[in-house]
């Protein structure tokens, strides 16, 4: 026999607070109908769930053994209500993002928390990948909105809005034989350089590649690491080295003739989609952070 949401909830409620009177404050029910409910529910499951005692209750063992059970089977039936109510009002259901790791800071993962408590149903997917596999990713239909750093190119059937730009600055490793100011691409050239490998695919490495030894990676944690590591150098965001370089773990320099421009991050979408709710609280929120 199925078990009412209301007896689920007095056996529950009574043994969280010690008793019927108390369990009938937190539900806002008389404590004789809470009492009334448990001994409907021990009456279906034929036995006792509480050794009653004259003023207190005692779980009995079947009692113990259930109350989990309850429990879980309580939030089943909340959230299969709010999975309703999703449903019923076109709040969407899923959606799934293609975020580039380089970009991954603090202020992203509190946009995932404020998606979370915004659309509590929300069955949400993330996707890593470096800027060229989140386009075709967004393009495909894999994914419904991705963020990662510009391929400064652009697609007819995306649409794409520039979000927040970051400075770029030169480190290396601290035992790299290189002074930290105005170091001539000539001494640039011959020490190894990590780069990322979409400069590479999308014809920029004239522009962003000097070293004749080049190490291609996908994203700048990637790179970072073996900067970090290996004797080499690198440019990066300045917000994802100004830790490493206060810690001495990375060591900057400028290079003769000019650094590089700074750089943006992007939100991409695809034009002929709509944008549902989910979709639109993260582009807004992501488009709002500030300049690193």
């Amino acid at each position: 026999m199925a078990r009412s949401f209301e007896q689920l909830e007095a056996f529950v409620e009574s043994v969280e607070a010690g008793g019927f009177k108390a369990a009938s404050r937190r539900i806002g029910k008389h404590a004789v109908t809470i009492s009334g409910l448990v001994a409907k529910l021990e009456s279906e499951l034929g036995f006792e769930l509480f050794t009653r005692k004259p003023r207190s209750l005692e779980l009995t063992e079947k009692g113990t053994e259930l109350y989990n059970y309850a429990k879980s089977a309580m939030h089943e039936l909340e959230y299969f209500d709010s999975k309703a109510d999703s449903l019923l009002n076109g709040i969407p259901s899923s959606l799934t993002l293609a975020i580039d790791p380089s970009l991954y800071n603090a202020e992203l993962i509190d946009i995932y928390n404020q998606l979370f408590k915004r659309f509590p149903t929300l069955d949400m997917k993330i996707l890593s990948g470096d800027p060229l596999l989140i386009r075709n990713w967004v393009l495909t239909g894999q994914a419904d909105v991705g963020f990662s750093m510009t391929t400064l190119t652009q697609h007819h059937e995306l649409s794409v809005a520039h979000a927040f730009s970051f400075a770029i600055t030169m480190v290396a490793h601290p035992q790299l034989d290189i002074s930290p100011s105005q170091v001539s691409q000539k001494t640039l050239r011959r020490l190894p350089q990590v780069s990322l490998n979409y400069f590479h695919e999308l014809g920029l490495k004239e522009v962003h590649e000097i070293s004749h030894r080049i190490t291609h990676c996908t994203n700048m944690h990637d790179i970072l690491a073996i900067v970090k590591g290996i004797p080499s150098w690198t440019a990066a965001p300045k917000f994802l080295v100004d830790d490493d370089i206060e810690k001495g773990l990375l060591k900057p320099f400028t290079l003769d003739g000019g650094q590089f421009a700074d750089w943006h991050a992007e939100v991409l979408w695809r034009s002929e989609k709509t944008v549902n709710d989910a979709m639109a609280f993260f582009i807004d929120r992501v488009l709002a952070m500030p300049k690193r």
